[in-house]
C-alpha cells in the first residue's frame, strides 16, 4: 500500500469507530467505592506482627473502609480485632460456629470473650462446629467486602492453606488484595476490570 494512502486508511477507521462508539452515558462512571474490608492471615502469627497488620488496616481506611469482618481465630484475626478496637472503628466478628473457642487454652478463652464484647456486631453461622464452617466463614466474610487485607506468604501450598484458599478466593472474586508478605513486603492487587470489545 502507497504511503500517501496510509493516512487516510487510519483517518477512515477512526471515524468509523467514532461514529460506532458514541454511547450516551447519563452520568459519569464513578470511581469504585470501598466500604467494607475483611482480614485474613496465618494463625502463627501474632503480637509480634501488630504494626504491620496495623498499617493494612490503615491502608482499607485511607480508602474510604468504613465496616470491617474478622473470623476471630488465632493469631492475625484477633490481632486485628484488638487494632479495631484501639482504632474504634466498626467491625463485625464472623464466628464459623458458636463452639470454635472450646478447645483453646484457657487464657485464650477468656481473651476471646474480651473481644467479642467489644465487636460493633456479632455474626455465627453454625451451632456447633462440623467440617467446612471454616469454609464457609471465609466465604461469607469475601462475598461482603470489597477488600481483603491478608497476611500471607504468598505460598498456596506452604503454611496456613485456610489462608490460601480465602486469599484465591478474594482473587477470583476481584477483590482489591493489601497482602504484608511476613518476609516483609507489601503488596496491592488490583481488580481485573472488564473491557468494553467493539466487536
Amino acid at each position: 500500500m502507497a504511503a500517501s494512502k496510509i493516512p487516510a486508511l487510519l483517518q477512515r477507521v477512526d471515524r468509523t469507530l467514532n461514529r460506532e462508539t458514541q454511547y450516551n452515558f447519563s452520568e459519569p462512571f464513578e470511581p469504585k467505592e470501598y466500604n467494607t474490608a475483611m482480614i485474613t492471615g496465618h494463625r502463627s502469627i501474632g503480637l509480634s506482627y501488630r504494626i504491620q497488620i496495623d498499617k493494612l488496616i490503615m491502608m482499607a481506611v485511607n480508602q474510604g473502609v468504613k465496616k470491617f469482618f474478622t473470623g476471630m481465630a488465632l493469631g492475625v484475626d484477633q490481632v486485628a480485632a484488638e487494632i479495631f478496637i484501639y482504632h474504634k472503628l466498626k467491625w463485625t466478628a464472623v464466628l464459623p460456629c458458636a463452639d470454635q473457642h472450646l478447645l483453646w487454652k484457657p487464657r485464650q478463652q477468656t481473651h476471646y470473650k474480651k473481644l467479642l464484647s467489644q465487636a460493633t456486631d456479632q455474626v455465627c453461622l453454625y451451632k456447633n462446629y462440623s467440617p467446612g464452617v471454616m469454609q464457609a466463614r471465609n466465604a461469607w466474610m469475601v462475598r461482603r467486602s470489597d477488600i481483603c487485607l491478608a497476611v500471607f506468604n504468598g505460598d498456596p501450598h506452604g503454611i496456613g492453606g485456610g489462608t490460601a484458599t480465602t486469599f484465591n478466593l478474594a482473587k477470583e472474586k476481584n477483590l482489591l488484595i493489601y497482602q504484608y508478605v511476613p518476609s516483609g513486603e507489601y503488596h496491592i492487587i488490583e481488580p481485573t476490570h472488564q473491557q468494553l470489545s467493539l466487536f
